[in-house]
């Protein structure tokens, strides 16, 4: 069941791909998951010299978990898996993590389509945050144009800063 997660499109974030629609991920999702986040942070990796960073060391069945407590949401180009982003919401927080595009298809706003979904699931959260890292000059200035601030930057290893980066939800009276 597809649910109506396609927000509107801004002119300047259109896509490319007119058939990219927004679906919940499903258990048979996750392997796929993976292997595109793995591919997609692979450049994050070699620029830092860390192939140990989260998004590659995770596990299917780690994914798996996420598809069943949190919010899993996939970019499909017709019949691909063109990425995957989650949501984990915790009291009036909604922590972004591991937006993944397959590189073949990155540049073509499924980012944007994806980021913007996950906002539109959680719609009574005060506040989303996440973590990126500061190598990755073009992740850092996506998240600015989507309206996230860095507040902190955090040293997480000597190879590694990472930026947290927060953007208000509602405002709960």
């Amino acid at each position: 069941m597809e649910m109506k997660l396609n927000p509107p499109i801004h002119p300047a974030t259109a896509s490319p791909l007119p058939r990219l629609r927004i679906l919940p991920a499903t258990a048979a999702d996750a392997s796929t998951i993976l292997l595109i986040q793995q591919r997609a942070f692979a450049a994050e990796a070699r620029l830092c010299k860390d192939f140990q960073i989260p998004p590659l060391t995770e596990s299917v069945d780690m994914v798996h978990e996420h598809i069943k407590h949190a919010t899993v949401l996939t970019a499909w180009d017709g019949e691909r898996l063109a990425g995957s982003i989650r949501g984990l919401s915790s009291g009036e927080v909604c922590t972004v993590r591991a937006l993944s595009i397959d590189p073949e298809l990155q540049g073509k706003g499924i980012g944007s389509r994806l980021l913007a979904a996950i906002e539109q699931a959680h719609p009574k959260v005060a506040r989303f945050e996440l973590l990126t890292n500061v190598i990755m000059e073009s992740n850092v200035r996506f998240y600015l144009r989507h309206g996230y601030q860095v507040t902190e930057k955090r040293i997480h290893s000597d190879k590694i800063t990472l930026a947290f980066m927060t953007k208000p939800g509602v405002t709960l009276a």
